[in-house]
C-alpha cells in the first residue's frame, strides 16, 4: 500500500465514522477536553521528574497521588463518541498495522511534547514501528477501542505499584527492568491520551481551522495514540 492508498483508506474511514458533533461539551478549547489535556499534560510531565529522582518520597507519592486521581475515560469517551475508535476497530490490521508518518499531524509533535517527551520525532517512529509489527497481517486479541478502555484501570493499578517499586533498594539489572518499564508505561498511557484528546480539538477546529483535506489526519492520529496507549499497557505489564 502507498502512502496516498493509505490516507486514501483512512480518509475514507474519517467520512463514514467521524462525527465530531458528537463531542458536544467537549467543544472547545476551554471546555472539559482542553482542561483534561492540560491536567493529563501535567501529570505526565510530573512522572517524567519521578522517574528521574525516584529516591525521592515526596515526589513518588505525590505521582502516586495523582495517578490515583486521574480520571481519562472521559477523553476515551469522547474518542468513541466522535467515531475514531469504530474507524480504528473496522480493520485495524490496515489503519495501524499501515501505519505511517505522513499520516500523522505535525501538531502531534507539540502534544506529546507538553507530555513530556523529549524527542517527539523519534517517539512517532518507534510508535509507527510497533503499531505494524502488532496489528499488520494478523488479527488482534484486542481491539484499538478494548486498548482504549483499558487505560484507566492500568494507570489506577500503576498508582500502586509505584510506592513499592521505587523504594526496593535491590540494584540489579531485573529491579531496574521493572522501574523502567513501570515508567515507561506510565508515560506512554500518558502521553497517548493527550494525543487522542488534541486530536480531537484538532478535528473540532478548536485550535485550527479544520481542513476537510486533512481528514486523515484525524484516523492517523487516534492510530497513533491507540498504539502509545498499546506500547505502555505493555510495559506496565511487563510484556
Amino acid at each position: 500500500m502507498t502512502d496516498d492508498e493509505y490516507r486514501e483508506y483512512l480518509s475514507a474511514l474519517a467520512e463514514k465514522y467521524l462525527r465530531v458533533t458528537n463531542l458536544g461539551h467537549f467543544h472547545g478549547l476551554k471546555g472539559e477536553l482542553g482542561y483534561e489535556i492540560e491536567r493529563v499534560s501535567s501529570t505526565a510531565r510530573l512522572a517524567k521528574a519521578v522517574e528521574e529522582h525516584t529516591g525521592d518520597p515526596a515526589l513518588v507519592n505525590s505521582l502516586a497521588s495523582a495517578l490515583s486521581n486521574t480520571y481519562v475515560d472521559s477523553i476515551v469517551q469522547a474518542m468513541d463518541r466522535s467515531g475514531v475508535l469504530a474507524a480504528l476497530d473496522e480493520s485495524p490490521e490496515i489503519s495501524l498495522g499501515e501505519l505511517r508518518r505522513s499520516a500523522i499531524p505535525d501538531a502531534d509533535i507539540q502534544f506529546l511534547r507538553d507530555a513530556g517527551v523529549g524527542s517527539p520525532d523519534a517517539e512517532i517512529t518507534l510508535l509507527v514501528y510497533y503499531a505494524r509489527k502488532r496489528f499488520r497481517d494478523r488479527s488482534p486479541e484486542i481491539t484499538p477501542s478494548e486498548i482504549a478502555y483499558r487505560a484507566q484501570d492500568e494507570l489506577r493499578n500503576a498508582a500502586n505499584r509505584i510506592p513499592q517499586i521505587t523504594s526496593e533498594k535491590d540494584s540489579s539489572s531485573h529491579t531496574e527492568r521493572k522501574k523502567r518499564k513501570l515508567f515507561n508505561g506510565i508515560g506512554k498511557i500518558l502521553a497517548g491520551l493527550v494525543t487522542g484528546a488534541g486530536n480531537l480539538l484538532l478535528a473540532t477546529g478548536t485550535i485550527m481551522p479544520p481542513n476537510p483535506a486533512m481528514a486523515y489526519g484525524v484516523i492517523g492520529s487516534s492510530a497513533l495514540a491507540v498504539a502509545s496507549l498499546g506500547q505502555g499497557i505493555g510495559d506496565l505489564r511487563g510484556e
